[in-house]
């Protein structure tokens, strides 16, 4: 009721005004303090986002760094175990093109072949590494377009090579060949292990099985397996075959009076005679102590005596020397051709054995045939 009274008597509104600033005086502060806070929590945020920006950075920072790192150790455990870069592998490491012509080696393989760093690289792997032919006479020249074109059967492969200086070795290569886009053979990836130890170990077991050891020439086995299939081979074809069969005369006589060492020199000599009068195609084996046979294929009778004669006539013409005593040695040998009437090369055989037999209880130093009646 005062107030009211006050107001009541105050026409011109002096109270009123009074009343009216400290409200507006409140107000301006509230709006002031509003903007204060909406200019703090604006900074605020502004600074939140920059912070989180910054560590927004600085976790691409590490993620790159951590990145980066993991690359290094692989690019590290890759160069650790890559066998191009590792140089305590014991593989030899290759890689062609489809020309066949080097595109990198390893340290290893290019050491063990024997050239110097870069050498290899550019050249033809035929000529270089693979010889045109092989020591047993295979064909390797196009070696390359059998492994492009048939990549299943060369898998794995042994073949021989060839070192700079020359030296020949064997080595089991595992090839993997590369494609382009268009699916065509680009790269020719081999990895290689040096075989030459067990390749002569087993050439030493072959010659064991198939060579007499004391002579150097076929041994009875090995030459009537090789006789059955010439054999086999002259009866479908209907071609010509004939059988020498030679023994030394009085060898245990000679023997007997000039000792062992006249029985090796005797055999030395025969053999000798034998591998200077046939041809590369014909073979020589030996079925006894001092009973040699030879296979002539595609040969007649008339051409199979031409042979026993120069066999014979080489082996009375030579000097066997025995301490310093002259000895002269003689050679006795049959003929026998294939006939219609032949199997196999064991009944040939038989027909010149009994023709030597019978030769010689009548002479030595013969060169006889078996005519079949």
């Amino acid at each position: 009721m005062f107030i009211q009274t006050a107001l009541a008597a105050d026409p011109g509104g002096f109270l009123s005004q009074q009343r009216e600033i400290p409200i507006l005086t409140f107000l301006i502060s509230a709006l002031i303090v509003v903007v204060a806070f909406g200019i703090y929590k604006l900074l605020f945020y502004r600074q939140q986002e920059k912070e989180l920006k910054a560590k927004v950075v600085e976790l691409q920072n590490n993620l790159i760094s951590s990145q980066k790192e993991l690359e290094d150790m692989k690019k590290e455990k890759h160069r650790q175990l890559d066998p191009y870069s590792s140089p305590n592998t014991k593989s030899l490491f290759l890689c062609i093109d489809k020309n066949g012509d080097i595109l990198s080696v390893n340290d290893y393989a290019r050491e063990f072949f024997g050239y110097e760093e870069n050498e290899m690289v550019g050249k033809n792997i035929v000529g270089t590494l693979v010889p045109a032919k092989d020591s047993h006479g295979q064909d390797l020249s196009n070696l390359i377009y059998r492994i492009q074109n048939n990549p299943r059967l060369y898998i794995d492969n042994e073949n021989e090579n060839i070192c700079k200086d020359g030296r020949k070795v064997w080595i089991s290569w595992t090839n993997r060949i590369i494609y382009d886009a268009d699916g065509q053979p680009k790269e020719i990836r081999s990895v290689g292990f040096d075989i030459t130890a067990r390749k002569q170990m087993e050439e030493e077991l072959r010659q064991m099985t198939v060579v007499d050891p004391i002579t150097g020439v076929l041994n009875r086995r090995k030459f009537l397996e090789d006789g059955a299939k010439e054999m086999k081979r002259a009866r479908r074809y209907k071609r010509e075959l004939s059988v020498l069969l030679m023994t030394i005369d009085r060898f245990e006589a000679l023997s007997s009076e000039h000792g062992t060492a006249f029985g090796d020199e005797a055999i030395r000599v025969a053999v000798t005679a034998c591998q200077n009068s046939i041809r590369d195609s014909d073979y020589l084996g030996r079925l006894a102590d001092i009973e040699f046979a030879i296979l002539l294929p595609e040969t007649p009778l008339d051409g199979a005596k031409i042979v026993a004669e120069r066999i014979r006539d080489e082996v009375m013409r030579s000097d066997l020397m025995v301490d310093n005593v002259k000895i002269a040695v003689t050679t006795s040998i049959s003929i026998a051709s294939k006939t219609d009437q032949d199997d196999t090369i064991d009944s040939v055989l038989l027909r010149a054995f009994n023709a030597l037999r019978s030769a010689k209880e009548r002479q030595n130093n013969i060169a006889i045939a078996d005519f079949p009646a």
